[in-house]
């Protein structure tokens, strides 16, 4: 006996296939879906780790450490100061040869005589620092803040000062009248590019082979200041002082 296959039958059949086709083909797309945004969560996990790591309040405690060795032995050579708040100590004398003090604050700290020959010294907060006799020989001081500091008698030989803010710096030097000995500020083979010295007292300072190419000299002092093979490519100068005691106005306009 034939069975027949009455109309509703079949339109139910045609439905369900073609649903069932629509069906698989929203899963095959949520799978896809659901692959990328598992692996953009496991790429977000894999970024986050490593940012983790570097946030590592270990590295904290060493330059907790390396400051707290610094005040007990005022020593500290060759160590990690990155970011440092120094701000206001005495470290007369200090030994920092080669330490890596990017970044520190040392806003009015006490350095004279140390050593900070080979620091690194970039973006360093130094302003209003008693800085007189200390060695930054070979220093970078990269965009470092020496505004207001005392720099009478300091080295600064080959060191970088490139974009520093010397601005109301102090080493205005002199002649002792009886022993005939200068004082002044050595910033022989210095780098001191795009350097500010807006009212630096310069006085008999040692600017012999130093680069003082596109230099701030606005109200600057640099009467007998020694610059033997300076290079003064296009610096500015206004009510500035030259080393022979005449003042220049030529960019002041």
């Amino acid at each position: 006996m034939a069975y027949a296959v009455s109309s509703c039958e079949v339109g139910f059949a045609h439905f369900t296939t073609a649903n069932w086709m629509l069906l698989l083909n929203r899963g095959l797309k949520m799978s896809i879906m659901a692959r990328v945004l598992f692996s953009g969560f496991f790429t977000a996990i894999a970024i986050a780790l490593p940012l983790a790591a570097l946030a590592d309040p270990s590295s904290d405690r060493i330059q907790s450490a390396n400051r707290q060795r610094l005040i007990e032995t005022n020593r500290c050579q060759g160590c990690n100061l990155q970011n440092t708040d120094l701000n206001g100590l005495k470290l007369i004398g200090a030994d920092l040869n080669k330490a890596n003090l990017q970044g520190a604050n040392l806003r009015s700290v006490d350095l004279r005589g140390a050593n900070l020959q080979g620091a690194n010294l970039t973006y360093t907060d130094l302003s209003y620092a008693d800085l007189r006799l200390a060695n930054f020989g070979q220093a970078n001081l990269t965009g470092a803040n020496l505004s207001n500091a005392y720099l009478l008698e300091a080295s600064f030989r080959q060191s970088i000062l490139q974009e520093a803010n010397l601005t109301d710096s102090y080493a205005d030097g002199n002649v002792d009248v009886f022993t005939s000995v200068r004082q002044f500020v050595d910033l022989e083979g210095a780098n001191l590019l795009r350097a500010n010295l807006t009212n630096a007292k310069l006085g008999f300072a040692n600017l012999e082979g130093a680069n003082l190419s596109e230099v701030n000299l606005v109200d600057a002092y640099l009467e007998n200041a020694s610059l033997i093979n300076t290079n003064l490519t296009k610096v500015k100068l206004c009510n500035t002082t030259l080393q022979d005691g005449s003042v220049n106005d030529q960019n002041c306009r």
